[in-house]
């Protein structure tokens, strides 16, 4: 017995749906335990659905957990190290795909070959090389080595623009523009999708970063949002008496704006790395 298509759709509607619900049963239970009060939250049969809304323990989560100029770190982190980042990939990219040089497969294969290290094998020889030029604590040490970890990033562009119709490079070198102006022009603008998708990977990868901030930021003047998180939950409160609510409220802050975030940016994402080539 053949189904319809209608019926067909509606089956996938309805396990693309609980699939979902699963996936996010996570976030979902942090943010109702964030509206609960810490008997709730804590009682021996796990509740799901608080009583009453308490709306204050994102006011106590932020100004006793996260404070503003915390937040403000994270911020700055994120947007110079994948602004930095996304520069020097969309012009490597362009660079490896359409220019003609000696080595230029030799330099693709070793963006892909580095892709296989595990990063934290490199973490130590950075951070003796950011100690050695006294960068550790600062926004140099904790954004250059991040920015410069381009390898992902270069072969995400370079295939999405080695499948740019070479008509318009050729065009474009024969009215008289340089490779600068051909990237400005004509590489930035048609390459939004997968910029779309290089930010929606690289900022969520960044706002969530720990290991390295933990070693290259780890006095106040530069920690971020990811530190002081991880510090609450394992157990040290910085002086304050943190309740279970108020550090799920905390943990709601820093992951709801990259979900937001990431559901905006979600066509453009997907269009991104098909076009690239990326599955």
């Amino acid at each position: 017995m053949r189904l319809s298509k209608r019926t067909l759709r509606a089956i996938r509607i309805f396990f693309a749906t609980a699939i979902g619900l699963v996936l996010a049963g996570p976030l979902l239970y942090l943010i109702a335990g964030s509206l609960m009060t810490p008997a709730q939250v804590t009682a021996a049969t796990p509740q799901f659905i608080p009583s009453s809304i308490h709306f204050e323990d994102y006011v106590n989560g932020w100004n006793q957990v996260l404070q503003a100029r915390t937040f403000l770190n994270s911020v700055i982190f994120v947007v110079f190290a994948v602004g930095i980042q996304w520069a020097l990939c969309i012009s490597g990219g362009l660079a490896i795909a359409k220019m003609r040089f000696p080595g230029r497969v030799a330099i693709t294969t070793m963006f892909a070959i580095s892709l296989l290290i595990p990063v934290v094998t490199t973490v130590i020889p950075v951070f003796v090389v950011t100690n050695q030029f006294r960068m550790i604590n600062t926004y140099p040490g904790l954004i250059i080595p991040i920015a410069a970890q381009t390898a992902f990033g270069t072969l995400l562009f370079r295939q999405y623009i080695v499948n740019m119709p070479q008509e318009l490079f050729d065009a474009a070198r024969m009215d008289g523009a340089g490779w600068w102006l051909i990237l400005r022009r004509l590489v930035v603008p048609l390459a939004k999708p997968a910029t779309a998708a290089y930010l929606a990977i690289s900022v969520i990868t960044a706002w969530n970063m720990y290991l390295w901030p933990l070693l290259a930021a780890n006095g106040p003047k530069v920690q971020v949002l990811s530190e002081i998180v991880a510090a609450i939950g394992q157990g040290d409160n910085f002086g304050y008496s943190v309740t279970q609510p108020q550090l799920y409220a905390a943990t709601v802050i820093t992951v709801v704006p990259m979900v937001i975030a990431f559901l905006l940016v979600q066509p453009a994402f997907v269009r991104g790395l098909t076009g690239s080539g990326v599955e």
